[in-house]
């Protein structure tokens, strides 16, 4: 060879050299059992490892354990002739970091004799694209509250409004003394009830709008039996008995406004879908057991067949029962999505003609 091209092949090795240890990537070479032949800085800056720690030591070591088998896999890829682009994640002293890695085989003629890589640090942009996840979950949470917000006013309203009116309607006409002033408690009863909702709604969206916390303390005893007198008139026509076995001092720290529609919705149920072919009998019980609250609702009506309309139980626009009583199928979408927004769940017993228990638990936090 002359000395022209012996000079020419020296500066292109240099050239290389250069290129490798200064390029703004992190650069590396992987024999074929995974281990490092050579990096540059930029991958012991990335890694928090010197030079001389990683060469020889395998890079499976340095992948997020969430992520290992799939690294794995690219570079076995990679072995076979296959090119691999992919993103995958490692630990360091300064916790995850995200790579964009590109592996291509290094070969003669005859077979591969190595791997080589280019990663490109994106944590940066990983932690943004993680963050917006993480808003946008956020935003769809709060969404699906307001959404609820609307449905009770739609749905949990209707019933006081129209008993007000009912109410309104008897006093314009002649009513022996003592059956008006009865109505005029009903329609005062009515109209404080819809007080409450309204005020408990006003004061949770307004907290929702300016971020806030939504939770309070909720005397679980005083408010069960406060909803139950607001049904007294329903419980009357029915000529049913409640039963009410209520742990004393049961607080829950909870979204007022849900718990307060989710006893109104189950009761309001009961009283609407009961037997006429026998007396009516509901029960509701609530204890505490490791900080988990279980609230048990228990009717003897026209129960429901959980076979055919179990998976349909909660969704929207659901009726199971319209000969029986009016109601657009919101009543347990809106107590289901309550309830898990809330950390809790419900489980329904059902049988047709025998009844339905409702158990719902609820974190006590």
């Amino acid at each position: 060879m002359d000395i022209n091209k012996e000079f020419e092949l020296y500066q292109f090795e240099k050239l290389n050299q250069t290129l490798f240890l200064n390029h703004p990537d992190a650069i590396f070479l992987l024999d074929l059992e995974g281990k490092f032949m050579m990096v540059n800085e930029e991958v012991c800056r990335i890694t928090g490892y010197d030079r001389e720690e990683l060469i020889g030591q395998s890079f499976e070591p340095l992948i997020e354990e969430s992520m290992k088998a799939f690294t794995q896999e690219r570079f076995q890829d990679s072995k076979e002739d296959k090119p691999q682009r992919y993103e995958t994640s490692i630990v360091t002293e300064n916790g995850i970091k995200y790579l964009d890695v590109t592996n291509f085989p290094l070969k003669n003629d005859t077979r591969i004799l190595a791997i080589f890589g280019i990663a490109k640090d994106i944590t940066e942009k990983k932690q943004k694209e993680i963050e917006l996840e993480k808003y946008t979950a956020l935003l769809k949470e709060h969404n699906d509250e307001l959404e609820i917000f609307r449905k009770i006013l739609a749905h949990d309203m209707r019933k006081p409004v129209a008993n007000a009116l009912g109410f309104a309607r008897l006093l314009q006409g002649n009513l022996p003394e003592s059956k008006e002033k009865q109505v005029k408690r009903y329609l005062l009863h009515t109209v404080e009830s819809v007080d409450v909702m309204l005020r408990d709604l006003n004061e949770l969206i307004a907290l929702q709008s300016t971020g806030k916390e939504s939770k309070e303390e909720v005397d679980v005893n005083k408010t069960i039996k406060r909803i139950v007198n607001f049904f007294q008139e329903e419980i009357r026509q029915a000529n049913a008995s409640v039963d009410l076995e209520i742990a004393d001092n049961l607080q829950i720290h909870t979204i007022k406004a849900y718990f307060n529609s989710i006893i109104r919705n189950l009761i309001s149920n009961a009283l609407k879908y009961r037997s006429l072919d026998r007396p009516t009998m509901l029960s509701v019980k609530a204890f505490l057991h490791d900080a988990v609250i279980t609230i048990i609702v228990k009717d003897n009506g026209i129960g429901m067949d959980l076979t055919n309309i179990g998976k349909e139980l909660f969704q929207m626009h659901r009726r199971f029962a319209p000969k029986v009583a009016e109601g657009n199928g919101l009543g347990l979408y809106i107590v289901n999505q309550q309830i898990r927004l809330m950390g809790g769940h419900i489980s329904v017993e059902s049988e047709v003609d025998k009844g339905t228990i409702f158990t719902i638990t609820l974190p006590t936090h």
